[in-house]
């Protein structure tokens, strides 16, 4: 009998997927836990920490304030990188690399020193900290993610697809709208949940740029501030489910997109 030369590969598998996934599934049963004490073993389960979350008056207002700037986010972050990945993917014009390089660096800067940066600019140029600051550093610290996943389907875009719908009279913006953009929309769906998520989750930039409200990422950190009450826990959970759930929204899309680049 002859071992399966693919069981190392499983095990070692199982035990990166483990090591991954372990703190999640830990948060996850502590947030139903009956007792506030993380520790072995469960006491009992309960949604007591679930309720005592959506019963707090301040989550309304941080979470309506977290979904508007995400969305807004959401729209100024895929417009903006679906247009730079045309540049970095087509553009051949001297200087175009390091353009493409200066739009890529808040995807390579910790998030901290950008937040910083971001915050020292709106003070320079007078911008008032609120809302719009908030959503503008979030755009600039989205757009690049939206850049990679459109770019990645311009770099494998066949031209003369492009090339024959100018061939039988369509205009470069017919083209655009009827031919390129179509092609492009799994790409770019995924790009704009994508900055859905980092904007919804991101505290740093919205703790440095933003003044008179809290995002519900800030109001979580707040809270954890004294201590790690369960309710944080519970939060933790609902957006791994969130997570969850949109991820295996994009995975029709980039099925789609692989299985239509895949040589035959």
């Amino acid at each position: 009998m002859t071992m399966d030369r693919h069981i190392p590969l499983k095990i070692w598998t199982v035990l990166i997927l483990g090591f991954s996934l372990g703190p999640l599934a830990t948060i996850a049963a502590f947030s139903f836990n009956q007792s506030r004490f993380y520790a072995f073993p469960i006491t009992g389960w309960t949604f007591q920490w679930y309720e005592q979350l959506f019963s707090d008056s301040r989550i309304g207002p941080a979470l309506t304030a977290s979904v508007v700037i995400a969305l807004a986010v959401t729209v100024l972050a895929t417009v903006l990188g679906t247009s730079f990945a045309f540049i970095v993917a087509r553009s051949r014009h001297r200087g175009h690399r390091v353009v493409s390089l200066i739009g890529f660096l808040p995807l390579v800067t910790p998030v901290l020193i950008l937040a910083a940066g971001l915050q020292v600019g709106f003070v320079a140029l007078d911008l008032p900290l609120g809302y719009g600051t908030v959503i503008l550093g979030h755009t600039v610290y989205t757009t690049p993610y939206v850049v990679l996943t459109v770019v990645s389907q311009l770099y494998r875009y066949d031209m003369r697809l492009d090339a024959a719908a100018r061939d039988l009279g369509a205009s470069a913006v017919q083209t655009l709208r009827h031919v390129t953009l179509p092609i492009l929309i799994p790409g770019i769906r995924s790009g704009a949940i994508l900055a859905f998520l980092l904007s919804f989750n991101e505290w740093a930039v919205a703790f440095f740029t933003g003044r008179g409200f809290n995002t519900l990422p800030m109001l979580i950190y707040s809270m954890q501030r004294v201590g790690l009450p369960p309710s944080v826990l519970a939060y933790s959970c609902l957006t791994v489910a969130l997570v969850l759930v949109l991820v295996f929204l994009i995975l029709p899309f980039a099925t789609r997109v692989t299985g239509a680049t895949r040589p035959t």
